[in-house]
């Protein structure tokens, strides 16, 4: 097991970890010790594995003593991410403290993976492009639903659109209509797992009413739809109608 302690993560600011599991039939386990400051904020974590077959986990703890180490008096904070793929992510708005994410693996091969953490301004745009959902390439109208809440501060969307198509994006706000949601999409140009100023192509925020800005993207490329928490507990749905370039 690798120890890291990652110092205080500032507002606006993130740190990313080139790591590595060796090939083993055992749970291997990485954790990353962290602190956060006064101003509550939403801190995205992912892991992506570059190589190898790894199975990963992931998983965050408020670090109760504050001794950067894991053990038995620490506190889960739900949810996990043990889902099957190669990429995992937590975002989850944070409050002062002390906390250790965990990394785990079981694997008989050797995996390299990448650790990020990234910490935003209250009520800001996830700040990693990690592909949470992955969509492909669009070939149809789609409609999906989620939700968000301080234990899940973002969806990430990943798709891909065809030379000449165009995607007209709608998302709305269900039940308790605030004006709680804000979306963007964005393209990660140079591949660092973060939402750079210029990769922002278009964004938009919801109304008292529960309706967000339609936004619309075109053109061959892969990209990444974000909603993002503003405040409170919020369910929505999210139409994606393609535009073809025949039609």
């Amino acid at each position: 097991m690798t120890e890291r302690n990652l110092g205080f993560i500032r507002l606006g600011s993130s740190q990313t970890v080139n790591a590595f599991f060796p090939g083993a039939l055992v749970t291997q386990t990485d954790t990353y010790a962290f602190r956060t400051g006064s101003v509550a904020a939403n801190v995205a974590i992912s892991t992506s594995a570059s190589g190898g077959s790894g199975v990963f986990a992931l998983a965050l703890f408020r670090d109760n003593d504050a001794s950067g180490t894991l053990n038995v008096g620490d506190t889960f904070l739900p949810p996990g991410d043990n889902s099957i793929g190669s990429f995992h992510s937590l975002n989850r708005v944070l409050s002062q403290g002390n906390y250790i994410a965990r990394a785990q693996t079981f694997s008989g091969t050797d995996t390299p993976y990448t650790f990020r953490i990234a910490r935003a301004s209250t009520g800001g745009a996830n700040p990693l492009t990690t592909p949470e959902i992955q969509l492909g390439t669009i070939e149809q109208d789609l409609t999906k639903r989620g939700s968000i809440s301080n234990d899940n501060s973002a969806d990430n969307y990943a798709f891909s659109l065809d030379q000449g198509d165009r995607l007209n994006i709608k998302v709305k706000e269900l039940g308790n209509l605030s004006g709680d949601v804000n979306i963007r999409v964005v393209r990660d140009l140079d591949a660092d797992g973060i939402v750079d100023r210029n990769e922002i192509l278009v964004k938009g925020t919801s109304t008292v009413q529960g309706n967000i800005d339609a936004l619309s993207v075109g053109g061959r490329g892969d990209y990444l739809l974000q909603i993002c928490q503003g405040q409170g507990n919020v369910r929505y749905t999210a139409d994606f109608d393609l535009v073809t370039a025949n039609q």
